[in-house]
C-alpha cells in the first residue's frame, strides 16, 4: 500500500500487514505523526471519487445554465417571462418595444349567451424590427361585485404577422369569450419577446 505524509506529502511504499489494523507511523522527511489505518488508500479513493463528483455535478449545472442563458432563449422567456427584460437589458435594447393603442371592446348576444371580443393596434415603438408578442387578456370583476364568487377569465390571442418594422403597426382582435355580465374589469399584457 502506499502511505502519504499529511503534512509534507511525501510517498512510502510499504506492505500492508507492517500496518496493520491501525499504527502510529512517523516521517522520516519532517518528522510528522499520524495515526495510519490498512484501509486507508481505499478511503482516500473514496473521497477523491466523491470530491470529482461533486465537482463534475457543480460544473455541469453551471455549463447548463450558461448554455441555457445563450442558445435557449426563447424557451426561458416562455418559463420564466421576466428573464426576457435581462435579455434586453443585456442586448442593450429599449425595455419598451411595443405599445397598444385604441384598444375597444364589444359584446354579442349569440346562443343566449353574452359574448365579448377585443380589439386594438398593436405598434412597435423600436428603432428596430421586433417578433411579435402574444397578448394575454384577462377579465376580472370589478372589485364591488360578486365578492364570494369572483369572475375572471384569461386567454392568450396569437397575432398573425411574424415581425413589425419600427413604428409599423398590426390591429388585432380577439376571439369572442363567453362572460356573465359587462361589468368587468379588462387587464391587456404582452407576453415576452420570441
Amino acid at each position: 500500500m502506499i502511505v502519504v505524509c499529511p503534512s509534507c506529502f511525501c510517498k512510502y511504499s510499504v506492505q500492508d500487514e507492517a500496518v496493520g489494523a491501525e499504527k502510529m507511523v512517523r516521517c522520516s522527511m519532517c518528522g510528522a505523526t499520524w495515526q495510519q489505518s490498512a484501509g486507508g488508500e481505499a478511503e482516500e479513493k473514496k473521497r477523491r471519487f466523491i470530491y470529482l463528483t461533486q465537482w463534475t455535478f457543480f460544473w455541469s449545472i453551471v455549463f447548463v445554465s450558461i448554455f441555457s442563458l445563450f442558445f435557449a432563449r426563447n424557451a426561458l422567456v416562455k418559463i420564466w417571462p421576466p428573464i426576457g427584460d435581462f435579455y434586453e437589458a443585456l442586448q442593450g435594447e429599449p425595455t419598451k418595444s411595443f405599445a397598444i393603442q385604441n384598444i375597444s371592446n364589444f359584446f354579442v348576444v349569440k346562443k343566449g349567451g353574452l359574448y365579448m371580443g377585443l380589439k386594438g393596434e398593436l405598434i412597435n415603438v423600436s428603432d428596430k424590427a421586433r417578433s411579435l408578442p402574444s397578448v394575454t387578456i384577462s377579465l376580472t370583476d370589478d372589485e364591488n361585485i360578486n365578492k364570494e364568487s369572483p369572475y375572471q377569465k384569461v386567454w392568450t390571442h396569437n397575432l398573425t404577422y411574424e415581425k413589425l418594422l419600427p413604428n409599423q403597426k398590426v390591429a388585432f382582435e380577439t376571439e369572442l369569450q363567453k362572460v356573465p355580465y359587462n361589468n368587468l374589469i379588462c387587464d391587456i399584457k404582452l407576453d415576452a419577446l420570441q
